[in-house]
């Protein structure tokens, strides 16, 4: 058994520890075969010759082959070259979710680079800093010849390099070949740092081909259509473009709108035919709570990055057809490092399991010594193999800090990154992610997984999501545990019902202190819980009433205010008010859209509703609509006969 804390005076034992070989083998890769000496243009090169006609990229009414993409990208990746582009420099791609980003990625490693995409949404200093950091040689963007950075790098416009006489100009099948090795990088992507300043991540073209190449926890065949969702800015779009592109399959683009519209996107997927997709946690969760049938024409859904619901994991996994994969891993180890393949999960079950290590990657359950861990003990998790990334961009202190030598490699000089996260070994071999090291308290001396009292929440039927963190008390100083959720239906439970539920399934220390109801958890931009963003305990919310105007209000926007009012958890909401400046964030604009479809037939899109994100707009859509509907119902109606006169009755 692990090792038991009880109390402040509680007594540790631990059991007679097996050999290390022995654990370390207990969680050791699976060796497959990959092009690990091959770069990303490299393999890309092979199905240009190899399927030069098939679709490779298709983004709206766009499609390129392979060949043409193989023109474009190499008319690009010489005009790189002509900047000075060439190994282990940056160029960087200010664009999301269109043509140019894909024409970039690969023109850049052809021509030798590697790219940092750029999310255009974010703020301009924090844009500016990044740029500043990683000094690019050359700045990508879809049109515009600006540099927002003021820093004076060269910009180029990929549209000028797609036109037709581009993609079908036989002069630009000359391949371009920027002599990247393996262990050249691919691309940075930035991810917050710990004191505020993002840090980039250096991620080589090994690491990619072997998250990409003979995978073991998705299967990419030529043809296979592959859904573009992720921001061009964050790792998740590694699979999904390479992927693709390195396998002979086609990606295709999803336009924001349709992601963040369940109707939209179960109609999209569907009729796009796609056979693969990657989506970010909390927004599956979203997805799979309002209709779990959106996911039934897929083949496969790898979903990473935070904590995936039973309820939600279970509604998916029955659908016949469907492979549903709960993947977990940092961008320090190219995206993926495990994944499970999930199963439906008996009643009662808490947590979703993170699985096994993908093949060619190790994971070590360690203590703070680096001594490996028996199964069911926890320890931190250390993830070493082919995809772990060469380290930060311009921080050789924290490189060496969490990118460590691997004292269990077979070939000497490999690293192993320590991750920070919490994990158990199951007994049949999986992994259990506990949470962050630091998210772990001690509550009157009882050592407390803040993640536990989380997963107990979201077995209430009406707790969508929920984080605890640990509080001082203003008056004694002791640590109390404040747990902030958000309910799953229409009105949110009561704070008394659910405190009483806590009461029958956790011991009283872990029960919190507090519990406060939110219209929805802060996201930050790669859609994970913001602890940083939730508000103070001492700041109590207003409780929710049934949101009554005026008698002499009109009666629908009355009933879309209503609904604003209990999502947002406010006692009233105007008709004019805006919902953003109210409180609302994107995911929750979802679930108004979802009710609002649900309740008078519409299917409004995110960016109609961010035309005016009002009742007052909402209910003037909804007559538009109406209208509308009404008219085509009109006009394709059986005319109605004239009257025929009847014998001694005249016209008048």
């Amino acid at each position: 058994m692990p090792k038991s804390d009880i109390g402040i005076e509680g007594i540790d034992a631990a059991p007679p520890a097996p050999s290390d070989r022995e654990l370390i083998m207990a969680s050791s890769q699976m060796l497959t075969d990959y092009p690990r000496d091959s770069s990303l243009s490299d393999l890309f090169a092979e199905h240009v010759v190899r399927c030069p006609d098939a679709p490779a990229v298709t983004y709206g009414p766009v499609t390129l082959t392979y060949q043409q993409l193989d023109r474009v990208t190499n008319s690009l990746a010489a005009q790189l070259q002509e900047l000075g582009v060439r190994p282990d420099r940056l160029v960087a791609i200010l664009a999301d979710r269109n043509l140019s980003v894909i024409v970039g990625m690969l023109a850049t490693v052809k021509a030798g680079g590697a790219y940092l995409a750029l999310d255009p949404a974010q703020p301009a200093t924090r844009l500016r800093t990044i740029l500043e950091e990683s000094k690019p040689v050359a700045l990508l963007t879809e049109a515009s010849e600006d540099d927002p950075s003021g820093l004076g790098i060269p910009v180029i416009t990929v549209a000028g390099h797609l036109g037709d006489a581009v993609r079908d100009g036989a002069t630009h099948d000359v391949r371009i070949d920027g002599g990247a090795d393996p262990e050249d990088l691919a691309y940075v992507v930035y991810t917050s740092g710990s004191s505020g300043t993002p840090k980039g991540v250096c991620v080589t073209h090994r690491n990619v081909v072997r998250r990409t190449r003979n995978t073991d926890y998705l299967k990419f065949q030529p043809g296979d259509r592959v859904a573009q969702i992720s921001n061009a800015a964050f790792d998740a779009a590694t699979i999904e473009v390479w992927g693709a592109l390195l396998n002979g399959g086609e990606l295709v683009g999803f336009d924001r709108d349709t992601i963040l519209s369940p109707g939209r996107l179960a109609t999209a997927l569907r009729e796009r035919r796609i056979d693969t997709t990657v989506m970010a946690t909390p927004l599956f969760n979203q997805l799979a709570a309002d209709d779990p049938s959106t996911f039934a024409t897929i083949s496969q859904l790898l979903v990473g990055g935070d904590v995936m619901g039973v309820s939600q994991a279970n509604s998916v996994a029955t659908l016949p057809g469907c492979t549903l994969i709960n993947g977990y891993g940092p961008a320090e180890c190219t995206t993926l490092a495990t994944a499970h393949h999930v199963t439906p999960m008996p009643a009662g079950q808490l947590k979703v399991p993170i699985g096994r290590p993908i093949s060619n990657t190790t994971c070590y359950v360690l203590d703070d010594m680096l001594r490996p861990q028996p199964a069911g003990v926890p320890g931190q998790l250390y993830i070493g193999g082919d995809g772990v990334a060469r380290g930060y961009l311009g921080r050789p202190d924290l490189t060496t800090d969490r990118f460590l030598p691997d004292p269990f490699a077979a070939e000497p000089g490999k690293s192993m990154y320590a991750t920070g996260d919490l994990v158990c070994q199951l007994p049949d071999g999986s992994l259990d992610f506990l949470g962050r090291a630091d998210f772990q308290v001690k509550i009157r001396g009882f050592r407390v997984e803040m993640n536990e009292v989380d997963a107990t929440l979201l077995q209430h039927s009406g707790v969508r999501e929920a984080v605890t963190v640990a509080d001082a008390d203003t008056q004694s100083g002791d640590k109390r545990l404040v747990s902030y959720y958000v309910g799953a239906g229409e009105a949110s439970p009561e704070t008394g019902d659910l405190i009483a539920f806590l009461r029958d399934r956790l011991p009283d220390y872990m029960v919190p202190s507090r519990l406060i109801c939110l219209p929805e958890l802060p996201k930050n931009a790669n859609m994970k819980i913001d602890r940083a963003q939730l508000p103070s305990p001492a700041i109590s919310s207003s409780p929710a009433d049934d949101g009554v105007h005026p008698a002499d209000a009109d009666v629908l926007e009355d009933e879309i205010a209503v609904i604003i009012g209990r999502l947002l958890d406010v006692p009233s909401f105007g008709h004019e008010e805006n919902f953003f400046e109210g409180g609302g964030q994107s995911m929750l604009a979802i679930r108004l859209l979802t009710q609002v479809g649900r309740r008078f037939g519409v299917n409004m899109t995110l960016a109609e509703f961010f035309e005016d994100p009002t009742a007052r707009g909402i209910a003037r859509y909804i007559r538009q609509r109406t209208e509308v509907a009404a008219t085509e119902t009109s006009a394709f109606a059986e005319p109605v006969p004239e009257p025929t006169a009847q014998p001694g009755e005249g016209r008048p």
